[in-house]
């Protein structure tokens, strides 16, 4: 009896009955509530009779693998999607570089009747390291994964950023080599990298499966999907039928004309146009439905991707959203405590580069907070983002980065014709860029030149002529005012050729040996200043 029970739930096969009843219980163990192990057989033997069992087990179906493919920067990911689906996504996309989250959902053509028809649905994770928050989540709601390497190039660092990914999130992978076709090929050197790394394939002591691909060409690709599925099968995936849809959110964007998409996937259930959704942060109804292929439909069900309107808020990138009702106090109060922690982080004004982030999706906002928060500036600079928001750039944005004040940093959105004049008229600082690295370079580069003209206007400026005596932090030196004036007391910025290398207060100016407040471009002057840097014939201090 316990045998067709384990065939009726699709339950590996063990020969230990115990192990049989255990692995179905555990499997199935909310449907059974208040029921215990040492019942457990007895009760299934007597559904079994009453044929209830059937109404337990029908309305679980075996899921579609939802796939994740990730790998190094330009190793063949999009490429790879673009042959399955026979579609050419790469040249959307700017460089040629996935630059979000995209979900595509496809029925394999297979000479072998056992996977002939079945459906994969994959998810295209981000391949620049920026995008690793984003990549983590894409793991999180992957079933299976594909790790793709080039056979001529080998593991790079974002190859092991996702295999790390991958083991963290402990669902099974396949290792792809991709451009095998290519003459500097070199499988076995490949395969010993990963051996380095403690993953081993399939022939080489291990069994983690490996194949051959060329995506360009087309090579391997029907056997890779066969093997998705294998692995698929292996991991028994099932869904109910008729339950409230659940799923995760993938993207988020705002769109002028339609409002608030969200690209998703189900995990659970059936979603259906007018189904009430939420999500931790967010909530609303389904009004309209696209697959991915654009095409409107009324239901959607699990594993496929799906493109939702209705949301009144912008969910999470992340998110699992549900089907029913929330309460929108709930929902508030909710958001409250987020904003309340986001102004606790309040850091000092003094010496702050406010900055205004705008993104065509919310996975694009967080890379770009990503790189910010690993810019390497001197100490005396903070990065505060004051403002972050989908869309092109907003006649509020342009307000905002004039009081600040504050500079916007855009990628892949627009600024409307009407704002340029604006733009020039007062002098707003606005970047837009395509590709995330070159943000990054730019951001880099030009972050500390950003930040100056954003500083109060220079009242004074002195070139050290002579340096008298130190004594702890205290130094008498002596210079000319070449810009301005200088004042008692005045807080200054200290520099050595094109670099602030510190500050200090003047405690003290003299002029012929008579102690003033003030001294005027042009003249000389006697400075006792209290710094922290010894300051040296040459030096300049700014007022």
């Amino acid at each position: 009896m316990q045998f067709l029970i384990l065939k009726r739930c699709g339950v590996k096969h063990n020969k230990d009955v115990f192990d049989i009843s255990t692995q179905v219980f555990f499997k199935f163990k909310k449907l059974f509530k208040n029921w215990t192990k040492m019942n457990f057989c007895d009760k299934m033997d007597s559904l079994m009779k009453e044929k209830k069992i059937e109404q337990l087990t029908d309305n679980l179906n075996l899921r579609p693998p939802i796939v994740v493919v990730m790998g190094h920067i330009d190793h063949g990911k999009t490429t790879l999607l673009d042959t399955i689906r026979k579609t050419n996504v790469v040249l959307k996309e700017a460089g040629g570089i996935t630059q979000h989250i995209g979900a595509y959902e496809i029925v394999v053509q297979s000479k072998n009747p056992e996977y002939n028809g079945r459906k994969i649905t994959f998810i295209d994770t981000p391949g620049h390291e920026a995008f690793s928050a984003i990549r983590a989540r894409g793991t999180q709601v992957g079933d299976v994964a594909i790790l793709i390497i080039a056979a001529d190039e080998g593991v790079k660092p974002q190859t092991i950023e996702a295999l790390n990914h991958i083991q963290q999130a402990k669902i099974p992978f396949i290792i792809a080599l991709n451009k095998i076709d290519r003459a500097e090929a070199n499988p076995d050197k490949v395969k010993t990298q990963l051996a380095e790394l403690g993953v081993f394939v399939e022939g080489w002591g291990g069994n983690v499966p490996i194949i051959n691909i060329s995506a360009k060409n087309g090579t391997n690709i029907d056997e890779l999907l066969e093997l998705i599925l294998l692995v698929a099968d292996m991991e028994n995936l099932t869904a109910q039928k008729d339950a409230p849809a659940q799923g995760v959110i993938l993207e988020t964007k705002f769109d002028n004309k339609r409002g608030i998409l969200v690209s998703a996937v189900i995990k659970n259930g059936v979603l259906k146009i007018g189904d009430s959704i939420y999500t931790e942060t967010a909530l609303g109804k389904v009004r309209l439905m696209e697959d991915c292929n654009g095409k409107q439909i009324k239901e959607v069900t699990f594993s496929s991707p799906v493109l939702i309107i209705g949301f009144k808020e912008l969910p999470q990138v992340g998110e699992e959203f549900f089907v029913g009702e929330k309460k929108e106090e709930e929902l508030k109060k909710i958001c409250k405590e987020k904003k309340n922690q986001i102004e606790k982080k309040n850091e000092e004004d003094k010496n702050t580069l406010n900055i205004i982030l705008k993104a065509d999706v919310v996975g694009s906002l967080e890379a770009m907070k990503k790189i910010l928060n690993n810019l390497n500036l001197s100490e005396d600079i903070i990065i505060k983002i004051i403002s972050e928001s989908i869309g092109d750039v907003f006649v509020s944005d342009l307000a905002l980065a004039e009081t600040a004040p504050a500079i916007i940093l855009g990628f892949r959105i627009k600024i409307p014709n009407d704002l340029k004049t604006i733009i020039q008229a007062k002098n707003i600082k606005v970047f837009i860029f395509d590709i995330i690295y070159e943000m990054e370079k730019f951001l880099k580069e030009e972050t500390e030149k950003l930040f100056k003209p954003l500083e109060a206007p220079i009242k004074g400026e002195v070139e050290i002529l002579a340096c008298f005596s130190k004594k702890r932090s205290e130094q008498l030196i002596g210079g000319k005012v070449v810009f301005g004036y200088i004042v008692k007391g005045a807080q200054v910025k200290i520099k050595r050729g094109e670099e602030i290398i510190g500050r200090g207060k003047v405690l003290n100016l003299q002029c012929n040996k008579i102690d003033i407040k003030e001294v005027l471009e042009g003249k000389e002057c006697g400075i006792l200043i209290d710094s922290d840097i010894e300051i040296l014939l040459g030096d300049r201090l700014i007022f």
